[in-house]
């Protein structure tokens, strides 16, 4: 017989082998869990001490970066080198970043874009710094900015120049008054000052007082109408007329028109020179405009400059441009970039401040008809025969209402400068490259200044003015040139208005036009007209 306990011991001789390792190595094992378990609690200590050290020495170098800020601040206090407060972030965050867009957010809501500033003010105070596509903006308000007016403003200092934003410049020109330098400016200024002189404002205030009436007998016979639009374009056609001479095509003076809006809408835009966007539609617009006036001057020097006796700003620049010496004499861009900057500064500001000094009258009942019992008064002495510069002068109330209107509608909300090296203003540290907006708003509403300055009053200026407080069109040697054009304009208007209607508003929204360089109303202001005469008076 077979032996099965042998047979099964050689068939399977490994399993006692292989059984007697495995039981051996398990007991090892057993053995060394107690030496590995104190090795990794030893080893959880020494991360745990590792980790506290780090914590300990990212406080420790915490408070000692802030002690050093700390320390720095105080003493670039006590060397007055501290720059105003806000965050600006990287050069790409500050252009493409939340600063620039809640500015492009406010200025395409109703609200516009001195939201941005008056929300920032509340936060930082009188002063503060920003980023704006790409560039260090410093706000001055109030007090602070009454004092940046006397040193910034008034005494144009060399190492300060203009500055806007560079879609300005890229819409009005290189050449454009706005745009230009110290020594630059100083030149284009003489070479425009003929335009300003008195016997071209006395013209200017002929030819605006015909158009003026001519549109308000249009409306004359209408019930309603948008004031903005009216004004617009009493103001293109008398700007026009002046610059460029009286314009039989009127489907062109409509498109100019058109395009010089186009413009004007650009200039707070995105710089994108993509098809389709708003900055893409102002840079053609410009290129139309410059081709219209290309043109104009071609077709005069055809003529020949010296018989042609035309009598508008345009000639005259050509006239010099001829008879000058080279370093007086302007060149054709020069004359473009600035015929443009004229026509926009002359049209698009002076209709908009005379839509809102509309608006102030139409809340204001009681003061329109004080205001139109003392024209009417004036009005009977020239027996209806047309306004002229004495005439305008002696309408002393009607001037306080433009003053006010202008201080409470601040079309230029500030002025900016930019720092050509570091230097102090207003008690800050500002850097080379550094743009400092002297707010003007927040001189017009502040109540140390102006007694209730939300309030219309024409009457606050029978009293003499404290200086820098009124800046409504600057102040120092970049004061605006056509000053006393706009003054004209919104007399005149006024006058023509007050004294052949009663109006009261038709809307009463006071949101504002979205994208708009200047603040202006969304509605364009609709009035509702009652006629107080038969006929124009």
């Amino acid at each position: 017989m077979i032996d099965l306990e042998n047979a099964r011991a050689h068939a399977f001789p490994t399993y006692a082998c292989v059984a007697a390792p495995v039981r051996s190595h398990h007991l090892a094992c057993s053995d060394r869990r107690p030496e590995m378990m104190s090795t990794m609690t030893t080893m959880e200590s020494e991360w745990r001490l590792a980790a506290h050290i780090l914590l300990l020495s990212a406080a420790i170098g915490g408070i000692t970066y802030l002690l050093h800020r700390a320390l720095r601040s105080f003493h670039l206090r006590q060397e007055n080198r501290s720059p105003p407060p806000g965050g600006i972030g990287s050069w790409c965050r500050g252009f493409v970043g939340a600063e620039t867009l809640s500015f492009l957010a406010d200025n395409s809501s109703g609200r516009g874009f001195y939201h941005f500033v008056h929300t920032r003010a509340l936060r930082y105070g009188a002063g503060f710094r920003t980023s704006l596509f790409g560039r260090t903006h410093v706000f001055l308000l109030s007090a602070k900015a009454r004092a940046a007016a006397a040193c910034l403003l008034a005494a144009d200092p060399p190492h300060f120049s203009k500055r806007y934003v560079r879609t300005i410049a890229d819409l009005l020109g290189e050449h454009s008054l706005l745009c230009t330098s110290h020594d630059t400016h100083r030149r284009m200024r003489r070479a425009v000052a003929g335009l300003f002189a008195s016997a071209s404002t006395a013209a200017f205030a002929e030819t605006f007082d015909r158009l003026t009436t001519s549109q308000l007998l249009a409306a004359h016979f209408q019930d309603r109408v948008v004031v903005l639009d009216v004004a617009l374009d009493v103001t293109f056609r008398a700007i026009c007329e002046m610059l460029i001479g009286p314009q039989d095509d009127s489907h062109k003076l409509e498109r100019l028109q058109s395009d010089v809006m186009d413009v004007t809408q650009a200039m707070l835009a995105v710089p994108l020179r993509l098809p389709g966007t708003r900055f893409y539609k102002g840079l053609q617009a410009r290129k139309r405009i410059m081709d219209v006036l290309r043109q104009e001057i071609s077709m005069r020097r055809q003529n020949s400059l010296k018989l042609d006796r035309r009598d508008d700003f345009l000639q005259t620049l050509l006239l010099k441009s001829h008879t000058d010496s080279p370093e007086e004499a302007l060149t054709d861009e020069q004359i473009l970039d600035n015929i443009l900057t004229l026509i926009i500064a002359g049209q698009v500001t002076t209709a908009t401040a005379i839509t809102w000094m509309v608006k102030y009258l139409g809340d204001n009942t009681d003061l329109q008809e004080k205001l139109r019992s003392v024209q009417l008064d004036l009005a009977s002495k020239h027996h209806g025969s047309p306004l002229t510069l004495q005439h305008l002068n002696t309408m002393d109330y009607a001037y306080k209402t433009v003053k006010e209107s202008l201080r409470m509608a601040t079309i230029v909300s500030w002025f900016p400068r930019v720092a050509l090296k570091d230097c102090q203003v207003a008690g800050f540290h500002i850097k080379k490259d550094w743009i400092v907006n002297v707010d003007a708003r927040s001189i017009h509403y502040d109540p140390t200044i102006y007694h209730n300055p939300t309030m219309f009053d024409p009457s606050r200026f029978n009293d003499d003015m404290k200086p820098y407080s009124f800046l409504v069109f600057g102040a120092g040697g970049r004061t605006c040139l056509g000053m006393n054009l706009a003054k004209i304009m919104m007399l005149i208007f006024l006058h023509r208005l007050v004294t052949n209607f009663r109006w009261e508003m038709a809307d009463h929204d006071t949101s504002l036009e979205r994208w708009a360089m200047f603040p202006r109303l969304k509605n364009g202001c609709p009035i509702c007209l009652t006629p107080i005469h038969k006929k124009m008076y």
